[in-house]
Formats: structure tokens, C-alpha cells, sequence
């Protein structure tokens, strides 16, 4: 059910793997014989909230740029904001 087999898992392979994690539940637990309609994921924690879309196949990207730093690595396709359920938000 995972992304990567084991005997082949390289750290490069881990970026955002709790996140990946969750799409392929998600995934796995919307999938109908009766639709194929498109599935949003929306993951909040504690700091940070991440949003996919599965549609019938995992969307991968293979460049990207977390926290300013530009990333060239197959992953999944995972948008994360950080603003969590634990983010302290202030007006002023």
C-alpha cells in the first residue's frame, strides 16, 4: 500500500511522508465502485495544514520548494500551509 518498497527506500524518498501517508489513506478509503469523482485531502495538525487531490491516480511532482528551499525529488503533489489548529493567529 505504501509509495516506496522498503528494499528500495532512500531518505530522499521520506519528503513530506507522514502527509503522503495520509493521501494514500484517504485514498484507499474513498474509493467506489460507483464514482470516480476526484477526492480533496485536507490534513490539519497542530502547526501546519496540508491539501492534495487523488483522482484516480497519485499526482506526483518532481521539483518543488519547501521553506524557500527548492527540492528536485519525486513526490506526491502535497500544498502545505503553516496554519494549523495550534497556530496562534492575531489581529491587529
Amino acid at each position: 500500500w505504501g509509495l516506496t518498497p522498503m528494499n528500495s527506500f532512500l531518505g530522499n524518498k521520506a519528503i513530506l511522508s507522514g502527509p503522503a501517508g495520509g493521501v494514500v489513506g484517504y485514498a484507499e478509503t474513498s474509493k467506489s465502485d460507483h464514482s470516480n469523482l476526484p477526492v480533496i485531502g485536507f490534513d490539519m495538525g497542530g502547526t501546519s495544514t496540508d491539501v492534495s487531490r487523488f483522482a484516480s491516480d497519485y499526482e506526483h511532482v518532481f521539483e518543488t520548494t519547501i521553506a524557500g528551499v527548492s527540492i528536485q525529488s519525486p513526490q506526491l503533489d502535497i500544498n502545505t500551509v503553516a496554519a494549523g489548529g495550534g497556530s496562534p493567529l492575531f489581529f491587529t
